[in-house]
């Protein structure tokens, strides 16, 4: 089955635009749309002045328990951040609240095909709800969601010395497993999971700080590692004014053997995710801009490749077998296809209705399937997510596993063939803006899973419909 995507149209000085102007969105800046250019049409608003906007109505209507004037702001923060569970529980809250059942019961009916998992019943809001047999059949079907699902195990265990672990790679060839962290700016090697010894530090590379990604590439014998300067690292010092770059390393040694700066005190840039395409072009995505850059074999210095103001904050990105298209997780809109050899087309990822593509962090590909990690969502999960011909949607959706006792916030991980490692735990909600624990640390487990073997769970079609049915014999308001 082939679903369309809609194309994003952008102007080549988007596409190849300095980072300064993809910031001004997150600044708050205003846009000029394209037709307005010139015309002496007023600027829209851009992307985050709407968000801010509507936030602000929202707690103004709250604290003053105007509860149609929150409904009314949050569903507009619904429409600007389709995927954000807070948004959609709220709308289930503020309808039940004012009597609109049926809207309410149409958001839990949609909240439930998404896989997502709210225990109802600790909810007092929703007591007018409870009167109709759907909200049982929703409450129950949601609650056995949020249940430990999957074949995950644990295949190696960091010590929580190691802190806040954020990155991994696997040399196949050798065998060995990476993990580079932020506090320490470390990066770490393990042969058998057994033992971690330190590949690389600021000790042995000076240019080395908080490493939010590595990549191999084992034909060149390159460590590829994004590094950046942030409040959380504690490592030494450095006189140089660079914020963020993109090292490589001698992937025997660790020794450095080039350094792509990206920014300097007067720019926030923070490089986050990597991918590696077969020729050696590394991508990089900058979480702070937010722009993808690109590096080719031979050039000396980092391009942006690719931004746009509607993007909030970019995380997993993963290149398909051909290296034509890179797909580019961004936590709150989903994902997003980039042309990438060169072209300036991109292209949002066709979901189903039934898939919540907010809160991912990891993205791989795999065989014609993408693999994301979610934290942002509950249950946290790990879904297979199968591509039609084109790349362009998606087909078909298979969690593999979903709220496990060791997930701590998920966040990323690296493939191995059919098998996916990834950390199960992250340190950021356990420490504070300098890195400083505040009750000691938790070991991170690293999990394994083999991507190949989904146990798909849906709802059934006649469930479905016989819960479809139920919800339009439901009254708009308690007086119908």
């Amino acid at each position: 089955m082939r679903i369309s995507a809609i194309v994003l149209s952008l102007l080549v000085g988007l596409l190849m635009g300095s980072a300064a102007a993809a910031q001004s969105e997150a600044e708050g800046e205003q846009s000029t749309s394209e037709a307005g250019s010139g015309s002496g049409q007023s600027a829209s608003p851009a992307p985050g002045q709407k968000m801010s906007h509507w936030f602000r109505k929202a707690a103004s209507a709250y604290r003053r328990q105007d509860i149609e004037g929150w409904v009314e702001a949050t569903r507009e923060l619904h429409k600007l951040r389709p995927y954000n569970q807070d948004f959609m529980r709220q709308l289930v809250e503020g309808h039940a609240r004012l009597g609109n059942l049926s809207e309410a019961f149409n958001m839990m009916l949609k909240m439930q095909q998404q896989g997502l998992s709210v225990d109802w019943d600790e909810i007092d809001a929703v007591d007018p709800l409870r009167e109709h047999d759907l909200y049982d059949h929703l409450n129950e079907l949601m609650t056995e969601a949020g249940k430990p699902f999957g074949d995950a195990s644990v295949w190696s265990t960091l010590d929580s010395e190691h802190a806040m672990p954020e990155a991994m790679a696997i040399d196949s060839a050798s065998e060995r497993v990476f993990v580079g962290t932020i506090r320490d700016g470390e990066i770490l090697v393990s042969e058998d999971g057994e033992s971690w010894d330190v590949f690389a530090s600021s000790e042995t590379v000076p240019e080395l700080a908080a490493v939010f990604d590595i990549a191999v590439d084992t034909d060149r014998g390159h460590l590829w590692a994004a590094v950046g300067r942030v409040s959380h690292y504690q490592g030494p010092e450095s006189e140089s004014d660079v914020n963020s770059a993109l090292l490589r390393l001698d992937l025997e040694t660790g020794e450095l053997q080039e350094q792509y700066t990206l920014s300097s005190d007067d720019q926030q840039n923070l490089l986050g995710s990597l991918a590696l395409a077969g020729d050696g072009t590394v991508f990089a995505a900058d979480t702070q801009a937010p722009i993808v850059y690109r590096l080719e074999p031979g050039q000396d210095k980092l391009k942006p490749y690719f931004g746009h103001p509607n993007f909030t904050s970019l995380r997993g990105i993963a290149l398909n077998d051909d290296d034509s298209l890179l797909y580019v997780a961004d936590y709150e809109l989903g994902i997003l296809v980039l042309d990438a050899t060169g072209g300036q087309q991109a292209w949002q990822l066709a979901v189903p209705e039934t898939f919540n593509a907010g809160g991912i962090d990891g993205l791989y590909w795999w065989n014609d399937h993408l693999v994301a990690i979610q934290n942002g969502i509950s249950p946290q999960r790990v879904v297979r997510l199968e591509l039609g011909a084109d790349g362009l949607g998606v087909t078909a959706v298979a969690p593999l596993a979903a709220a496990k006792e060791e997930f701590d916030t998920p966040t990323f991980g690296a493939m191995d063939g059919q098998m996916l490692y990834f950390l199960a735990g992250s340190h950021w909600r356990h420490v504070d803006q300098e890195g400083n624990p505040a009750d000691g640390l938790p070991d991170v487990p690293i999990m394994q899973l083999d991507v190949d073997a989904a146990s798909v769970r849906v709802v059934g079609e006649e469930i479905l419909e016989e819960l479809k049915k139920q919800n339009r014999e439901v009254p708009d308001d308690q007086d119908g």
